[in-house]
């Protein structure tokens, strides 16, 4: 019996099939009601997929993990968790403190660099209309005007809302002791746990069942694993570049562009926008450097890294995905523009998945 037979059988199967339709619209009921919560968890599920691949080697390393399979995952998982562990105190004696400092200097000095950041503006505008002519400059006053104010107001409102975003998740990975925990148990008894779904559904439709995962486990890991490594090379490129050029609060400006990055398409402007505001405030005669490497930098990244994500992950025309991130932002905010494009990637290849087995299952019945 295959997944779509088992949800459209007659009446053997009725009761069943309900059971399981009425357990998956109450589990997502849940999960839509508790999704104001649910930010710790995907964090713990991005981490979870970053964290598959070192568990698997080493299990696969384990001298006894033919004999003893479930210790050798036990195993594995504690030394990750070990090597993770110890490169957070590194990382954390080494560089929070710094960072710490450099996040609250950032909050406090945020309306001041924007006020700096608009006389810049104001100023090099009249600059620039000295040198046209009396009539050209009348007719351009005053839209040139207006538009920096846009162009900065735009500029605060990206900046606040990528330092709220920032500051939330380090309160959300500070605070809550229970996400540590429940990776611990996802890596380790990942296994168990398809195991157990698969057990709820009869053993014909097992197969689709196992095949509809591997398709959301795999679009969904190649995606979350390439955003962090881009957002991770993006922002180390971002920061060391600040750093070099000796702009103020080059580590904070790194990670929001990190961070940034992983919101596709409009991610990349957000965080270029938090630099250029910082620079126009403290250093504006190196605004054009910055501009250049923020330039060059989204360049690398959309010319070598992002076409590989979208051509091996996701397959999604950037055209249609910021339509998506569109609609997301007005229905779910930062959260579902994070989120809608791996959705999508899932929507369309299960859909393509269960048109095509409804097909292969009417041609072997007109077959038969």
């Amino acid at each position: 019996m295959s997944l779509l037979s088992f949800f459209l059988a007659p009446t053997p199967e009725r009761s069943r099939r309900l059971l399981v339709t009425a357990a998956l619209v109450g589990v997502a009921f849940i999960v839509y009601s508790a999704r104001a919560v649910l930010m710790p968890f995907i964090i713990g599920l991005a981490l979870a997929y970053l964290l598959l691949p070192p568990v698997r080697f080493f299990e696969r390393h384990m001298p006894f993990r033919h004999g003893h399979p479930n210790k050798a995952r036990l195993v594995a998982v504690v030394v990750v968790y070990l090597l993770l562990i110890s490169s957070l105190i590194v990382v954390g004696y080494s560089v929070f403190p710094m960072l710490a400092g450099q996040i609250a200097r950032f909050i406090d000095l945020t309306p001041t660099m924007f006020s700096q950041a608009r006389d810049v503006l104001e100023r090099w505008t009249v600059e620039f209309q000295t040198m046209l002519s009396p009539e050209l400059r009348q007719q351009i006053e005053s839209a040139e005007a207006q538009l920096a104010q846009t162009l900065v107001a735009a500029g605060q409102d990206a900046l606040l809302r990528s330092v709220l975003l920032l500051t939330q998740t380090f309160s959300v990975l500070l605070g809550l002791a229970t996400i540590p925990v429940w990776l611990f148990y996802v890596l380790k008894d990942q296994q168990r746990g398809k195991a157990f779904i698969y057990g709820l559904f009869p053993p014909g439709a097992r197969a689709d069942v196992a095949a509809l995962a591997g398709i959301v486990d795999k679009t969904v890991a190649a995606y979350m694993r390439a955003q962090l490594l881009l957002g991770f090379m993006v922002g180390s490129t971002i920061g060391i570049g600040l750093a070099i050029l000796q702009v103020p609060f080059a580590l904070v400006l790194g990670i929001i562009a990190g961070v940034t990055e992983m919101i596709p398409v409009l991610g990349p402007i957000l965080g270029s926008v938090a630099a250029l505001v910082v620079v126009l405030a403290s250093t504006p005669d190196k605004f054009l450097v910055v501009l250049i490497l923020c330039i060059a930098v989204q360049q690398l990244e959309n010319n070598l890294l992002v076409p590989r994500i979208q051509g091996d992950a996701l397959e999604i025309h950037p055209a249609f995905v910021m339509v998506l991130l569109v609609m997301a932002s007005e229905i779910a905010g930062i959260l579902g523009m994070l989120l809608v494009v791996p959705a999508a990637a899932v929507c369309r290849d299960v859909f393509l998945y269960l048109y095509r087995r409804q097909g292969a299952s009417g041609e072997a019945g007109s077959a038969s």
